[in-house]
């Protein structure tokens, strides 16, 4: 028996048919690129073959012990033997991994460095979610080979507090950050004095003076961290926009903090700047 369809009806689902594949190819077009890491990035036979199952490129729907779901992303040549640095991105507030993958923009520059990318699902603020986010490096190293000497977080707003506040406030959480970089984050130094410093060879605060959240706040947590890496007051009164790095700090430490003039919400275009923080390198802005 034939099904008599009408012009119309099928003018119709034409149209649905050519908005759906048009979705589709914008969806997978706005999937992140990886690029391939340089030869010599990190350390070679470091993980023994088959120990680590995580596949290479993009792995969307990872999870923590207590079911964070998180992204990563690896360099497209990545071999699990090999141990690579590992970026922990922590997301703004109420931003899923990957809308968080899409507003920093990080992917690419940081696989091509030679970066493993983890991008966490937010949780709503609180003492547990603190726990939880600090489980992410571990099971990312779980799951990738990882050189747990060369750990990073970096967030902006409740992510930017999660960079600071893991180690400040979680013990035992595994392999502390070697860096950290924190972009207009909601915590005090107020907040941070309340817990003894943590060992973080370096520290990174960007911050916004027309921060209508969090005013000033950045200017505070960069005095912190300069308090606990030992290194000389810098008057920040008078930064305008660029970075400035706190002098005199003990054992090879390093504290940076820099200022822009944008919105709370607008995620600074440093990311260069601090790829290159990261990779030790002198942090100014593009």
């Amino acid at each position: 028996m034939g099904i008599n369809v009408s012009r119309q009806t099928a003018a119709l689902i034409a149209v649905v048919l050519i908005v759906a594949i048009g979705l589709l190819e914008f969806m997978h077009s706005a999937r992140p690129k990886v690029a391939a890491a340089g030869p010599e990035t990190g350390i070679a036979a470091a993980c023994s073959p088959g120990s680590r199952t995580g596949h290479p490129d993009l792995d969307d729907n990872l999870q923590t012990s207590d079911q964070l779901t998180f992204a990563v992303r690896t360099p497209s040549n990545y071999d699990p033997t090999r141990a690579y640095p590992l970026l922990v991105v922590f997301p703004p507030a109420g931003f899923k991994r990957r809308q968080s993958e899409n507003f920093y923009g990080l992917t690419t520059e940081a696989t091509r460095r030679g970066f493993i990318v983890a991008y966490s699902d937010h949780i709503g603020l609180s003492p547990t979610a603190v726990s939880r986010q600090a489980k992410v490096t571990a099971t990312v190293a779980s799951f990738f080979c990882v050189d747990e000497a060369s750990i990073a977080y970096l967030g902006h707003s409740d992510g930017g507090l999660m960079a600071e506040g893991i180690p400040a406030y979680v013990r035992n959480a595994g392999a502390a950050p070697h860096s950290i970089v924190a972009s207009a984050a909601g915590i005090t130094s107020e907040d941070l004095a309340s817990m003894a410093c943590p060992s973080i060879p370096a520290v990174m605060i960007v911050h916004s003076r027309a921060d209508e959240r969090f005013p000033e706040f950045g200017r505070g947590a960069a005095a912190y961290w300069g308090r606990c890496a030992g290194c000389a007051p810098e008057n920040l009164n008078a930064l305008a926009d660029g970075c400035r790095d706190f002098s005199g700090c003990a054992e090879g430490k390093r504290v940076t903090y820099c200022e822009t003039s944008l919105p709370h919400k607008r995620w600074p275009s440093l990311n260069t700047a601090m790829l290159d923080f990261i990779q030790g390198g002198k942090a100014k802005p593009p």
